[in-house]
């Protein structure tokens, strides 16, 4: 794929590190010569208390089992979706963000179910990509299905998990979000890094570049 190609990244992140997956997506791409498009969704519901919150916050994981009952619940809620996102005519779409309670966030969900993504996806193919620590099958699985749901044809995705044990990744990340910086420990616990791995960039690389072949792989099996 050359200039020509155009990509669409949609993308939700809380925490930032999402849309560090975007950024270094996006950079791959480019440096192939696409005109990568990135359009950050943001969570508008007054209803949750995600969607006017930021980081550093105060008891984070009260607020985020707030946000249980609507997730479990596969809800959606109102989001405010840029232009870019809204129509064009994309060679790949990359849809990403973090998993929340074993599954896509609401906004992702969200913007899926909207005429937005189903005017996106029509007939293209698309990718996602995860941002957990450790259950990111449900996430990913919910981008697959509700994104061919919208027209799309799905192509692959990848997961990027953080350091540590299931405990002690839990703890680091609501150190994170309760503090905005790494602490190294925590109820005597020594803690890993809360976030993305330090070899993120490359994973998000191969991922681009991955993405990439496999939908110029498509392109080039239709008839003209």
């Amino acid at each position: 794929m050359n200039g020509n190609t155009r990509v669409l990244i949609v993308y939700y992140t809380f925490s930032q590190q999402a849309g560090r997956v975007a950024a270094a997506v996006a950079k791959a791409m480019e440096d192939r010569g696409c005109a990568v498009f990135r359009a950050q969704l943001q969570f508008t519901d007054p209803g949750y208390v995600m969607s006017h919150e930021s980081v550093p916050m105060k008891t984070p994981a009260l607020k985020f089992v707030r946000m249980l009952p609507g997730q479990a619940r596969r809800k959606t809620g109102e989001i405010q979706i840029p232009e870019e996102a809204q129509s064009g005519d994309y060679d790949l779409v990359v849809l990403g963000g973090p998993t929340w309670w074993l599954t896509a966030n609401m906004p992702i969900r969200s913007y899926l179910k909207s005429d937005a993504a189903k005017a996106v996806l029509n007939g293209k193919p698309f990718g996602g990509y995860s941002v957990s620590r450790r259950y990111w099958r449900g996430n990913v699985s919910t981008m697959h299905k509700m994104g061919e749901a919208a027209g799309g044809t799905w192509l692959d995705e990848t997961h990027f998990v953080s350091e540590g044990n299931q405990v002690k990744s839990m703890l680091s990340w609501l150190s994170y979000m309760r503090y905005g910086e790494h602490r190294e420990r925590s109820f005597g616990l020594k803690l890993p890094l809360p976030n993305l791995k330090p070899d993120f960039e490359d994973q998000a690389r191969d991922f681009a570049n991955r993405l990439l072949d496999l939908a110029a792989q498509k392109r080039a099996s239709v008839p003209s």
